[in-house]
């Protein structure tokens, strides 16, 4: 027998801007954290007035259990990481390994491009969290393998990614470079301008 329990809808976390701006010595990378450790390396950063960005989606856990021999279930609504075990941090360079006093960190990833770059990232990041928080997300490790595009219009201005047509459902791929993942979600073409790319 099934419980319908009506969940609050989460909103979209808040961003904090300044991970996009660092000065001086300051640099922005990508952190691996042990396995469940993401939110504590976030509240040791907001702690040390590091700051940090862990980008959240919306995920449904259900939970079963038996009363007076009956099984029950229901579903609650709760957040967790966009990406398992990363999150951002900015911090000044010759600081970057005290973050192994959070108890939290297992690596701290090396910057495979320039750091404009990865800031770019980093907003690509933020707009597969917004739109997560509105519709469906899926995040995989393997490419599905679509038309490339680049969508010059709306929330997805300026990024490239595949176009995945099938059975009348259209979906949309983009790639984050950073842990070689994918996010995946609908996405209506009608409602975009697209210019189509060479493979």
């Amino acid at each position: 027998m099934k419980k319908d329990i009506k969940s609050p809808r989460y909103k979209v976390p808040p961003f904090d801007e300044a991970i996009l701006n660092p000065v001086g010595d300051e640099v922005v990378r990508a952190v691996r954290t042990a396995p469940n450790k993401e939110t504590v390396l976030e509240q040791y950063c907001k702690e040390k007035g590091i700051v940090v960005y862990l980008p959240m989606r919306r995920a449904v856990k259900v939970h079963n259990f038996t009363q007076k021999g009956i099984p029950y279930s229901y579903s609650k609504e709760v957040l967790r990481p966009l990406f398992t075990s990363y999150a951002f941090i900015k911090m000044p360079e010759p600081l970057l390994h005290s973050l192994h006093r959070s108890n939290a960190v297992t690596r701290i990833l090396p910057l495979m491009y320039t750091q404009e770059k990865f800031l770019d990232e980093i907003k690509l990041v933020r707009t597969c969290e917004t739109v997560g928080f509105e519709q469906e997300l899926e995040v995989h490790r393997e490419l599905q393998k679509g038309d490339p595009f680049m969508i010059t219009s709306g929330v997805w201005e300026g990024v490239r990614g595949e176009l995945v047509q099938k059975n009348g459902i259209t979906k949309w791929t983009v790639r984050i470079e950073f842990c070689n993942q994918f996010v995946t979600t609908l996405i209506d073409p009608t409602q975009f301008k697209m210019v189509p790319l060479d493979d």
